[in-house]
């Protein structure tokens, strides 16, 4: 019995430390825009806003410096 708990805890404390931070963390969305919120959020009437715009209906004055860089391929066009 504390043979098996051991080897569990040894296995779980082998893990990279984002994998455990990203395995307990629980993924909440604004009512308003739909983003994941990766910062407290704001509660207004029981549900949850990623910033007080949002909380009064829009738009959104998020500065997502939170949020990592994605790589997109494609081209943009822009309109003259």
């Amino acid at each position: 019995m504390y043979a098996e708990s051991a080897q569990e805890d040894e296995k779980h404390s082998k893990m990279p430390l984002e994998v455990k931070q990203n395995a307990q963390r629980q993924v909440v969305r604004c009512a308003n825009c739909d983003i994941e919120i990766l910062w407290t959020p704001t509660i207004v009437q029981g549900k949850v806003f990623c910033c007080t715009g949002c909380a009064a209906g829009g738009p959104c004055n998020c500065d997502y410096s939170l949020y990592r860089s994605v790589n997109i391929s494609g081209v943009i066009h822009y309109l003259e």
